[in-house]
């Protein structure tokens, strides 16, 4: 039985704290050295007088629903956003990576071509034979190309 009226008693007293807070009056006064003072207390001695604040605008919940709606959605759109460049930053790194890669691997297939004219290579079947002069030319132009294209 005490329970149930503790909180009664409790539920008035912070509902009443709210209230008194709510209508707070706020005193201006200026004192003997001619300075303006603002206080939620009236001075004893000094008259004092009081500042009607004014209420807030009425906010149409609405039109307030509609704007954090717009927020919410322009902050969404912002983090995809962010994500999409991160992403794209690492598909970037990424790509850096394997034409830097792609680069050494074109300089070092020309160097070999270049340095050595007798080089043996495998065909499709597995033989091994030797590259004719206009082939070894052929494969070191496309090399040259190569190293155009990935070393930039």
């Amino acid at each position: 039985m005490f329970i149930p009226h503790l909180r009664l008693v409790c539920l008035t007293f912070i509902l009443s704290l709210f209230a008194t807070a709510t209508f707070a009056e706020i005193y201006k006064w200026v004192d003997e050295n001619g300075q303006t003072h603002y206080s939620q207390q009236a001075p004893k001695d000094i008259d004092a007088t009081v500042i009607k604040t004014p209420l807030p605008p009425a906010i149409d919940p609405n039109a307030a629903q509609q704007q954090v709606d717009e927020l919410i959605n322009q902050q969404e759109s912002e983090e995809q956003l962010r994500l999409e460049q991160q992403n794209q930053q690492k598909i970037d790194a990424k790509n850096i990576g394997k034409q830097e890669e792609n680069c050494k691997i074109a300089q070092q297939r020309l160097l070999e071509y270049q340095n050595n004219p007798g080089r043996r290579i495998i065909d499709a079947d597995g033989n091994v034979t030797r590259l004719t002069e206009e082939e070894r030319q052929q494969k070191i132009q496309e090399s040259q190309n190569n190293v155009t294209k990935y070393c930039q």
